[in-house]
């Protein structure tokens, strides 16, 4: 089964905020996203929202919903609080170990379904990340950066990753991946339409 974790937060605390562009850009890239899957009976969508369990706009999204409260912690960075929120889509619904989480930045849109074919035609595959600095928009051929956004991963793999938060969140992700998880295909094109919460600057990767 594969898993498909949609991480949203609708009172985001870092980068720009602009309440009505956020709400837009959310329901065009999981609209765009449900529509392309809307057929496929193997992949799972689950919208996760860390603000707090209460009636949101996302609630007009044909997709399930976990209203977590991890927004009310504070790291170093948002990858703490979005890895918490994935941790806990993940017992909520019971993920097996060897299920494949493909996770999705809701800001950012899925342009096909070409990362989607590719993971389900490589089922001996555990992880797919591209190996990537969306700030450089240089790749890492040795694996210690990554794009965030969007990834694939054998659900066992994240339960037993944390943050150190001694390094950036794809440093440190890509780094445990590369030492950890045998099996890895390294993505050249995401056809993912990244928006940047900083200064919502668009960036197709």
């Amino acid at each position: 089964m594969i898993y498909i974790i949609i991480t949203t937060c609708i009172n985001n605390k870092i980068g720009v905020k602009n309440s009505e562009h956020r709400k837009k850009r959310y329901f065009d890239c999981i609209t765009t996203l449900l529509n392309l899957i809307k057929n496929d009976t193997n992949i799972k969508p689950i919208i996760v929202e860390n603000n707090g369990k209460r009636d949101t706009y996302l609630d007009k999204l044909d997709c399930d919903i976990v209203y977590t409260d991890n927004n009310k912690f504070s790291f170093a960075n948002k990858g703490g609080n979005e890895l918490l929120d994935i941790k806990e889509v993940i017992k909520n619904y019971n993920i097996s170990d060897n299920d494949i989480i493909i996770k999705l930045t809701g800001r950012y849109k899925i342009l096909n379904l070409d990362f989607i074919n590719l993971v389900k035609d490589n089922s001996n595959i555990d992880a797919f990340l591209k190996f990537f600095n969306v700030c450089t928009q240089r790749y890492h051929n040795n694996k210690d950066d990554c794009v965030l956004g969007l990834f694939a991963i054998r659900c066992k793999y994240l339960k037993s990753f944390n943050y150190n938060f001694k390094r950036s969140p794809e440093v440190e992700f890509s780094s445990y991946v590369s030492k950890n998880v045998k099996n890895i295909m390294s993505v050249k094109d995401l056809h993912l339409e990244c928006c940047f919460a900083n200064a919502l600057k668009i960036l197709r990767v």
